[in-house]
């Protein structure tokens, strides 16, 4: 097994009322990364405020799977492409989708990120790897860190690791 490639995810996360905007956003992530092969169904984020002052409240978010492997090494890359294309998509200076960048593989799911917390690892640009959940006894598991997000979707990432396998036996 290719120990360097992942299965690319997005998530993503916008205010209702900016929904023409996801689309513009999702139609330049397949185009750019594939097509979409699975995603959850949105949900809201009733236990974060962090964005609500940029981005308004209410805000709801979802994961995708796009038919891409990546090398790891292509997570800095890809947080400065989804900072860029968020960028395309601000409307009076504030973002109205935030997107991340994450992949999945055998045993982790990391996101990259900008924000510095103590338990993230430094890439270099300014952005950082952030593991959000590691594999073993059967099935994704937190970190003492892990948002709830990530929490709640286990069942999610422990299915889309099906589809991480068929794709990497594939190469």
């Amino acid at each position: 097994m290719d120990r360097e490639k992942a299965l690319l995810i997005f998530a993503l996360m916008w205010q209702p009322d900016y929904k023409n905007h996801l689309f513009e956003v999702e139609k330049t992530l397949e185009e750019e990364f594939g097509k979409k092969l699975s995603e959850t169904n949105i949900f809201s984020l009733p236990y974060s405020k962090y964005y609500e002052k940029e981005m308004g409240k209410n805000l709801v978010k979802k994961f995708v799977v796009l038919d891409r492997l990546i090398h790891k090494g292509q997570l800095v890359e890809l947080k400065k492409f989804s900072m860029k294309l968020e960028d395309t998509h601000r409307v009076n200076g504030n973002r109205t989708v935030n997107i991340d960048p994450l992949y999945l593989e055998e045993f982790q799911v990391v996101v990259a990120t900008s924000k510095y917390r103590g338990s993230r690892i430094y890439l270099y640009d300014g952005i950082y790897a952030d593991l959000e959940l590691l594999y073993y006894n059967g099935s994704y598991q937190p970190m003492v860190w892990t948002y709830l997000d990530y929490k709640n979707h286990i069942p999610y990432f422990n299915n889309t690791r099906k589809i991480f396998f068929r794709k990497i036996r594939n190469l």
